[in-house]
């Protein structure tokens, strides 16, 4: 067996991490270097058969070893065989989708002390920065509110396109799986509802049940009563399949835990990030009241007060550049002073992916 300072170095490279310490302290928590060694094997998906004839191992005892580290999230398992995760983030999140029994204690106290902004060279924002440098869009897509976009009648139906309507979205769905967000489960910075993180694509979800973790299914009626709820909470839809299409995930995310709208922000990059909808809030001059409550529900400080001259009172203001065309705004406004309107034509978001991202694993 290698010397187990040596699993771990590999590891690293496995992983895209070589050099973070806070990284190699979070492997050595959630596994062995035996198991490490499995790890490392498993480059390619393999039966438990192959694995334990490459390995020169007993084929049940390799089996059961397998069985363990699937439950826990550190391998995919498919109907006949594993394979490993092929980087840091699906590690991470599969861990963090695990059942309580199957997360190290000591692992949600690490991710707490994440590096998450651009001047650590190990933070994931580096990597979606590198995408929109080597294609010039962003990986993610804003994904607007339906009900604000149904608050406005003059927006027609046949005008909203089905990939940017959540109703239509999930209705495109063949099984839906819903579980806890693992930004707001990790960091806690705000009240916003959890059972948020919506995932489609029938391996992935198949696996996650089979192993006993976090996600459940749930109907098209309860995902669109969680995607409408979440709206009203000022959560962001947003989709990593910058594209025309239905991806394997749909995120609703705050601006203060998520793993990347908070590093975004804080590094005043975050439309290198994110695409915006094609919608955007209008301010109805003499509706506002100047309460501030659109500027408190906005999560990209892209509302501003405007003096009104010749009177004490403001009125808000939107920032174009700054707004992401959420909807949170809308939404929040008592006085209904704030309208979405369409702003950009259907060929602003890409026909095809950004960044190739399948649906699950494809493995036996």
């Amino acid at each position: 067996m290698q010397a187990d300072s040596e699993i771990y170095d590999r590891l690293e490279h496995k992983y895209h991490l070589v050099g973070d310490k806070h990284f190699r302290e979070i492997l050595e928590t959630l596994m062995t270097p035996d198991e490490g060694a499995i790890i490392l094997e498993l480059s390619v998906p393999m039966t438990p058969a192959e694995l334990a004839a490459r390995m020169n191992a007993d084929e049940r005892k390799i089996g059961s070893k397998l069985d363990n580290l699937a439950r826990r999230g550190l391998l995919f398992r498919g109907k006949k065989q594993y394979v490993a995760w092929g980087n840091a983030h699906q590690l991470n999140v599969r861990v963090m989708f695990s059942s309580d029994e199957n997360t190290p204690p000591r692992y949600l106290e690490l991710r707490k002390t994440d590096m998450r902004y651009e001047e650590s060279p190990y933070a994931e924002i580096n990597f979606w920065l590198k995408i929109y440098e080597n294609t010039g869009k962003p990986l993610i897509r804003v994904i607007p509110s339906r009900l604000a976009i149904l608050a406005n009648p003059n927006i027609k139906a046949e005008e909203v396109l089905w990939y940017e309507d959540m109703a239509e979205l999930l209705k495109r769905a063949d099984v839906i799986g819903v579980v806890d967000c693992d930004c707001r489960r990790i960091h806690q910075k705000c009240d916003k509802p959890l059972f948020t993180c919506m995932h489609f694509g029938k391996e992935i979800i198949e696996y996650e049940t089979g192993r006993g973790g976090r996600m459940k299914v749930i109907s098209y009626e309860e995902a669109l009563a969680i995607s409408d709820n979440a709206e009203r909470a000022g959560l962001v839809h947003n989709t990593p399949g910058n594209s025309a299409s239905l991806s394997g995930v749909i995120c609703h995310c705050c601006n203060d835990c998520c793993s990347t709208f908070e590093p975004a922000l804080h590094s005043g990059k975050v439309n290198q990030v994110a695409d915006p909808s094609r919608y955007r809030p209008r301010v109805e001059p003499d509706l506002c009241q100047g309460c501030r409550q659109c500027v408190q529900r906005c999560p990209f400080g892209a509302i501003e007060m405007d003096a009104i001259p010749n009177s004490k009172k403001s009125r808000a203001k939107i920032i174009g550049e700054k707004c992401l065309g959420c909807g949170a705004c809308v939404l929040g406004c008592k006085q209904t002073a704030l309208t979405f309107e369409l702003v950009r034509p259907p060929e602003f978001i890409p026909a095809k992916p950004v960044l190739p991202l399948g649906d699950g694993m494809k493995i036996l």
